[in-house]
C-alpha cells in the first residue's frame, strides 16, 4: 500500500507540470501544444549535459531555457498563422512542428542516447518498511511547491487577474486595457518554464530520450482531460488520478498496460463527465 501510495505521488509529480502547461495555454490561447514531449525531453538532456559539473547550474540555466524556448514556440508557430487567421488545428499542428525541430536539436546537440539526471540528494529513506529513494521524495515535494506558486500567482497577483481575463474574451480583456498579446506571451514563457520543470523530474527518476516524447505527450493529455482541460486545478486532479492508475496497473497488472488502463478511465470519464473529473463551477470558470 505505502509502496502504491509513494510511486503512484511521484508519478503525478511527473505529470503535475506537464498538465499546467498544457492547460495554461489551452485556457489563454485556445491551442493545445503538441510539442509538450519534445520540450521535456530536450530539457532531461539539456540538464543531464548542462549539469555534468555542477546540478545546480544545469537546472537554473534548463529553466532558463525553458522560458526561451516558450516565447520562441509562441513567436514562430502561433503568432505568424494567427494574423493569417489559422484555424485552432492549424496552431495545435504548428507546436507539432516546433516540437519536432526541438527533437531534431535535442539529437544534434546531445545525441539520441537516454538521458539521465543525477539525483539532488542522494540515499534512501524508509516509510514503513517500504524502502524509496530521497530523490523520490524530493520531485514530489518540489512539484508540490510549484503548484503553490502556481495558484498563488492566478489567485494572488495582478498578473493572474489579467491571465483570466485573457482567457475568458482577449476583445474584452483589450477594452479594459489589458495587452493580451504580452499577457499571451508570457503565458508561453510559463509554460515552457513548467514543462522543462517536468522533464527534469523525469529524467532525475528514471530516463529520458527522443523516443518517449510522444508517450509524455499521450500521458499528459490524458491527464489533463481527465481532470478537466480547461481548468489549471482541475488537471492537476487529473494527473493524479493518471499517476495512481498507471502505477496500480504496473504493480498489479503488467506494465505495458498502463497505456490502456489510463485510456479505459479516460473513456469512461468522457462518458460520465465530459469536462473532466474536478472541472466543478468555481474551476471551471478560473485560470
Amino acid at each position: 500500500m505505502i509502496s502504491l501510495v509513494v510511486t503512484g505521488l511521484s508519478q503525478a509529480a511527473v505529470l503535475i507540470p506537464l498538465v499546467l502547461a498544457v492547460s495554461l495555454v489551452f485556457r489563454v490561447s485556445g491551442v493545445v501544444n503538441f510539442g509538450a514531449g519534445n520540450f521535456c525531453v530536450f530539457a532531461g538532456a539539456a540538464c543531464a549535459s548542462w549539469g555534468a559539473g555542477s546540478g545546480a547550474a544545469g537546472v537554473l540555466l534548463t529553466i532558463m531555457a525553458g522560458g526561451v524556448l516558450g516565447a520562441l514556440c509562441y513567436a514562430i508557430a502561433i503568432v505568424p498563422a494567427q494574423r493569417k487567421g489559422a484555424p485552432v488545428i492549424g496552431l495545435t499542428l504548428a507546436t507539432l512542428g516546433f516540437g519536432l525541430l526541438l527533437s531534431f536539436l535535442t539529437r544534434t546537440w546531445f545525441g539520441g542516447e537516454p538521458s539521465i539526471v543525477q539525483p539532488w540528494i542522494h540515499g534512501s529513506v524508509s516509510i514503513g518498511g517500504y524502502e524509496t529513494s530521497r530523490q523520490r521524495l524530493l520531485v514530489i515535494g518540489l512539484s508540490l511547491l510549484l503548484l503553490l506558486v502556481m495558484w498563488f500567482l492566478f489567485d494572488r497577483t495582478l498578473i493572474g487577474h489579467n491571465l483570466s481575463a485573457v482567457s475568458f474574451d482577449h476583445e474584452l480583456a483589450q477594452v479594459y486595457g489589458v495587452r493580451t498579446v504580452r499577457f499571451e506571451l508570457l503565458a508561453w514563457v510559463v509554460s515552457g518554464v513548467c514543462l522543462v520543470i517536468g522533464g527534469m523530474f523525469q529524467a532525475s527518476l528514471g530516463s529520458v530520450s527522443v523516443d518517449v516524447a510522444p508517450t509524455l505527450l499521450v500521458l499528459t493529455l490524458v491527464g489533463a482531460v481527465i481532470g478537466g482541460l480547461g481548468s489549471l486545478f482541475g488537471a492537476v486532479g487529473g494527473a493524479v488520478v493518471a499517476g495512481f492508475v498507471m502505477t496500480f496497473t504496473d504493480q498489479h497488472i503488467a506494465a505495458s498496460y498502463h497505456l490502456t488502463s489510463l485510456f479505459v478511465i479516460l473513456s469512461l470519464v468522457l462518458l460520465v463527465r465530459p469536462t473532466g473529473l474536478f472541472t466543478f463551477r468555481g474551476t471551471a470558470e478560473r485560470v
